[in-house]
């Protein structure tokens, strides 16, 4: 099949331009690229890899409608702009590399571990490897254990050879093939005889809810995510890329380049999801219980049209493989360089090559645990929001912070132990309230005793 062929050629290509990645020998150029990354390359890059979660927009609008846009984009472009203006100036001057040697070197060695703890489960591909394998599994028709393997491999199989720099050669390809997929499916579905905007329209008199906001979702549910956008500050990735842009200035116009690159992009998906659930319910899909909608509005739209359906294929699988590299090679980098760190130890590249294997191995055995990214995301960015938020953003602004260990334990603790109550049915109230309550309440208590 045509499309088929097209995704293989696009595997091929990519692993070409990933393998042409430089082979450093100095470490901190194997992992921020020289910190001498351009304009073009951070946009790239940025844009790419926050956007990994593709399936996830589609399914939520399907499940609550426009207000998506706002708990997955608005609050996200808030935090990224907020990011850009107020954080990066701080990790730049001060040259902190990353999360938890910031930690370290301001709390000490416990906090500085639990903080990389945190977020080496946040980091660890897992969700994006399973949303990878879901749509290889149907682009091919094959298993999707196998299709989650080759799919893990293909999208990271050249972090060993250049490090960063790879990731960001891959990346810019990435970024062509993931507007050009989309904006080619959303005027076809917009513009075409066979479809127009009248489809929307009939949704909308079907469903108005859809269109409505809050819509179908919970006030609590909206304002959760609001709280997780603050997990922007605590994104590895954007630290790495901050940490390796030029100069402060380029970082700042890349990140708000990029903003407005989310905000098109959102846009499109979410319109096109719309598309989606109109068509899939003529044609008597059950919306309800598909793991990728995009893959099938296009399996219908292109049916006739094999060389469109192939390179939609591409654009999808771009936005989720360009979100499997970074965080791979993020978690390698947090779990060799980062904790040899803080315990006093020497890193190489070997070390953080053969970490990144293990990784992969680790990814491949949590995809299969979880059925949704979204809770993947869910309860691991609450861990890591509630254990390390404040301590981080103390520490940037050179603020006295007492009792950051115990606030950290507690809070985390807290929250896991919140998440096992929502387990066993005796409460719904999401468990990131409790942490971060527990946060203000050390906050408070220290003000109180100056």
């Amino acid at each position: 099949m045509i499309s088929s062929l097209l995704v293989s050629v696009f595997f091929g290509i990519l692993l070409f331009i990933g393998f042409q990645g430089k082979n450093n020998t100095n470490l901190k150029d194997f992992a921020y690229s020289g910190r001498k990354v351009t304009t073009p390359a951070l946009i790239a890059t940025l844009v790419t890899t926050w956007y990994g979660g593709i399936n996830e927009i589609g399914i939520e609008v399907i499940y609550n409608g426009v207000v998506t846009w706002i708990y997955f984009g608005l609050f996200y472009y808030i935090a990224a702009l907020l990011y850009a203006y107020i954080i990066a100036p701080q990790i730049i001057n001060k040259n902190y590399r990353s999360i938890p040697v910031t930690i370290y070197k301001t709390y000490g060695k416990i906090p500085g571990l639990i903080s990389l703890s945190t977020l080496l489960l946040y980091l660890i591909p897992a969700s994006y490897i399973l949303i990878l394998g879901q749509l290889i599994s149907q682009i091919f028709d094959i298993n999707l254990i196998l299709a989650i393997f080759l799919g893990a491999t293909f999208s990271t199989a050249y972090t060993l050879k250049g490090g960063f720099s790879s990731i960001l050669k891959t990346d810019q390809i990435q970024f062509i093939f993931m507007f050009f997929g989309f904006i080619t499916l959303f005027c076809y579905l917009f513009f075409s005889d066979s479809y127009g905007p009248s489809i929307i329209k009939d949704l909308y008199n079907r469903q108005p809810d859809l269109f409505s906001i809050p819509g179908r979702a919970p006030l609590s549910y909206i304002v959760m995510f609001a709280f997780l956008s603050l997990l922007t500050f605590l994104d590895p990735s954007f630290h790495q890329r901050t940490f390796a842009g030029k100069n402060l200035k380029t970082v700042q116009k890349s990140i708000t380049i990029s903003a407005l690159c989310w905000f098109v992009f959102d846009l499109i998906t979410i319109t096109t999801a719309l598309f989606y659930i109109e068509i899939a319910f003529r044609n008597g899909f059950d919306i309800y219980s598909t793991s990728s909608p995009y893959i099938e509005l296009a399996k219908i739209v292109f049916n006739n049209n094999p060389f469109l359906m192939g390179l939609f294929f591409i654009s999808i699988l771009s936005v989720v493989m360009s979100t499997i590299d970074s965080y791979t090679f993020l978690s390698s980098i947090t779990l060799k360089y980062d904790l040899n760190t803080i315990l006093e130890k020497e890193t190489n590249i070997k070390d953080i090559k053969k970490s990144t294997i293990l990784i992969l191995i680790i990814s491949l055995g949590l995809s299969l645990i979880f059925d949704r990214a979204l809770s993947y995301w869910y309860y691991f960015g609450s861990y890591v929001l509630v254990s390390t938020f404040f301590p981080l953003i103390y520490a940037l602004f050179d603020i006295r912070m007492k009792n950051a260990t115990t606030m950290m334990i507690t809070a985390l603790s807290m929250t896991i132990l919140w998440d096992i109550i929502i387990y066993l049915e005796i409460s719904n109230l999401p468990s990131i309230y409790i942490g971060l309550t527990i946060n203000m309440l050390f906050i408070t208590i220290s003000k109180l005793k100056k």
